[in-house]
Formats: structure tokens, C-alpha cells, sequence
């Protein structure tokens, strides 16, 4: 495995993550998913209903965002460590 692949898998976690919270947030404001009392109004797009994929985005994301941004931290780090580390000759 290249060295840049190694850094991409370590920060791709965070990147996913914002990227299905802003697309989550997105599809809520421009599907026009408000609603009832409850603002669990159904919201389809073409006959697919998206509020389970919107639960998912705007709840879970953001959540799982912050807990995989220091763990990705971490492994770029390391990596980084371990690129610097073989260009020296340290095992």
C-alpha cells in the first residue's frame, strides 16, 4: 500500500461523516421536509421516503464526526510517523 493511500484510508472516516451531515442537512431544507407537530412529516422524493436516511444524516453524522476525528487524528499521526521513520531507516 502507497504511503498516500495509506493517508487517505486514515483520513477518510471524517471526511464521510461531514459529508452525509451537510448532505443530510441539505436534503432536509431543499426536499421541504418540516411538517407536524411532531416535524416527523413523511418527505419522498420521486416515491422514496427519506426520513430514515435523513435520521441517519442529521443525528448519527454528527455524532460519529466527532468521535472519528481524534481516532483519524491518531492514524495520521502514526502514519506520518512511520512515513518519516522509513525514510530514516527506523524500523
Amino acid at each position: 500500500m502507497t504511503w498516500m493511500s495509506k493517508y487517505i484510508v486514515a483520513a477518510a472516516p471524517p471526511a464521510f461523516f461531514f459529508a452525509l451531515w451537510k448532505l443530510g442537512v441539505f436534503s432536509y431544507h431543499y426536499f421541504e421536509c418540516q411538517g407536524n407537530i411532531k416535524n416527523l412529516a413523511p418527505c419522498y422524493a420521486g416515491g422514496f421516503d427519506l426520513l430514515p436516511w435523513l435520521g441517519f444524516g442529521m443525528f448519527w453524522s454528527p455524532i460519529l464526526f466527532w468521535l472519528s476525528l481524534p481516532i483519524s487524528a491518531f492514524f495520521l499521526i502514526d502514519t506520518g510517523a512511520k512515513h518519516i521513520g522509513s525514510k530514516r531507516g527506523v524500523q
